[in-house]
């Protein structure tokens, strides 16, 4: 089948990403920006503010300021956002240079909120490599909902059976899938098989 375009997740493939602890360097606050690991960790989880910063429902930098007015610090929302960006900096050369080299046309599809989106595509450069990035916080909606596939859709002007998911995620790739994407599930046992999905040496 042909592929036309490919739509590369970020996290987990373009970015590697810690199966086992995927915010380890929130550990560290305390040494690197003298914040509670322990208190941040609880922001992180409380119910249901992950989904809502990466739909854009709220803005990450606002639930960062807020957090910090209940923390003993001088630390502002934009350094503790820097610092957050640049520990999530993990980029994967090789996958990336696979991006580089494939001859299909490609965009970023990721659930990310807009700061990050921006980061991905200014500071790890990956502007110009691909045609634009489709990231959750922008587009109101996040993988696996229908909406973030259809707005791809939508944008390429192609039928579904000739774009291609790369994720890591099942969920995102059966979403995908269901809707007529071809579909490579990225993990460990797969990923040497990629170059030749699409049609790069390795």
């Amino acid at each position: 089948m042909n592929i036309d375009l490919v739509v590369w997740d970020f996290d987990g493939v373009l970015n590697a990403e810690s199966k086992r602890d995927p915010f380890g360097w929130v550990a560290r606050l305390d040494r690197d920006l003298g914040l509670s690991p322990r208190a941040f960790r609880a922001l992180l989880d409380q119910p249901g503010i992950g989904r809502r910063v990466l739909k854009g429902e709220v803005h990450l930098r606002d639930v960062l300021a807020d957090w910090l007015t209940t923390q003993k610090t001088e630390v502002t929302a934009e350094a503790l956002l820097a610092h957050w960006l640049a520990s999530e900096d993990r980029r994967d050369p090789q996958v990336t240079d696979w991006l580089i080299r494939s001859p299909q046309r490609a965009v970023i599809g990721t659930n990310n909120p807009v700061p990050r989106a921006e980061y991905i595509m200014q500071t790890v450069g990956l502007d110009a490599h691909v045609e634009r990035i489709f990231a959750s916080g922008a587009m109101g909606a996040a993988k696996p909902d229908a909406g973030f596939f259809a707005q791809i859709e939508h944008w390429a002007a192609l039928v579904p059976s000739n774009i291609l998911l790369i994720d890591d995620n099942r969920d995102n790739i059966a979403a995908a899938a269901k809707r007529g994407w071809q579909v490579f599930h990225f993990a460990e046992h797969t990923r040497d098989q990629l170059p030749a999905r699409l049609g790069v040496t390795p």
